[in-house]
């Protein structure tokens, strides 16, 4: 069985691969286990001075895996995905090698909230991202927490509140995304080239700018990744992840 995260070395990069095409890439346990492991792998590997996170297929990741949290029998069950997928975003944020992350196609939920974790972005000019959460009962975190610093208050809250889709071209120009490129076959040549630019500088220099920058972030995010673990306790999420399995929309009541 093929690990749902690939690691591929090819310096200086050393790169991630969420290989669940056929499921979208979706964030299931599994695949997260794999991403930490490999995330663990890379920052021992010498040749990779800088890491990037990428997706194999059509999609970079549509989120959480709703299904899986559907067949949990109770929401403390369910809440144990969003515990590791917090574990992810801590990993990230304090990752002793530069980030970077490749949008090889459309992101929703928790695969949008990458962008927050990554220091630079490269993606596809068709990509979108979709912060989606509040469909299903839950809070974008790292939206929350870092999207008004970045976004403006107002255009955040509209994404998260609405979920509409910001494409790669808007979140080119509002300085979310580093690097356009015509087709997934591009990026490679994208992550390299960011990479080497960063290279290019003093290594106490790249050091020091991410370590203030995402004491910060951290801060912030854990506030968010808090209120997302204790909304993916509540009936509420998990009768709508059980909509999803369903193919239903779920319904609310204000």
């Amino acid at each position: 069985m093929a690990a749902l995260v690939e690691t591929v070395v090819d310096p200086p990069l050393g790169v991630a691969v969420l290989n669940r095409p056929e499921k979208l890439n979706a964030m299931n346990r599994a695949l997260l286990t794999d991403l930490l492991k490999a995330l663990d792998e890379l920052e021992g590997e010498a040749k990779a001075k800088v890491v990037a996170l990428t997706g194999r297929g059509r999609l970079f990741s549509a989120g959480i895996d709703l299904a899986e949290a559907a067949s949990a029998s109770t929401p403390d069950e369910a809440a144990e995905l969003f515990a590791l997928l917090g574990k992810v975003f801590r990993r990230l944020i304090d990752y002793p090698k530069p980030v970077l992350l490749g949008l090889n196609g459309d992101a929703y939920g928790g695969g949008a909230e990458l962008v927050w974790a990554a220091d630079l972005v490269a993606a596809v000019r068709t990509a979108r991202l979709v912060w989606s959460e509040a469909r299903w009962g839950l809070v974008a975190p790292a939206l929350s927490a870092i999207g008004p610093w970045v976004l403006g208050l107002h255009r955040a809250m509209y994404l998260a509140l609405t979920a509409t889709p910001l494409t790669a071209e808007e979140a080119h120009q509002l300085g979310i995304v580093s690097s356009l490129v015509d087709s997934a076959e591009d990026l490679s040549a994208a992550l390299r080239t960011l990479a080497e630019r960063v290279l290019e500088n003093a290594p106490q220099a790249v050091v020091s700018f991410r370590r203030l920058v995402r004491l910060h972030l951290r801060a912030a995010l854990e506030h968010g990744l808090s209120e997302l673990e204790r909304l993916a306790r509540t009936s509420t999420f998990l009768e709508a992840a059980r909509a999803f399995k369903a193919k239903q929309k779920p319904r609310y009541e204000w």
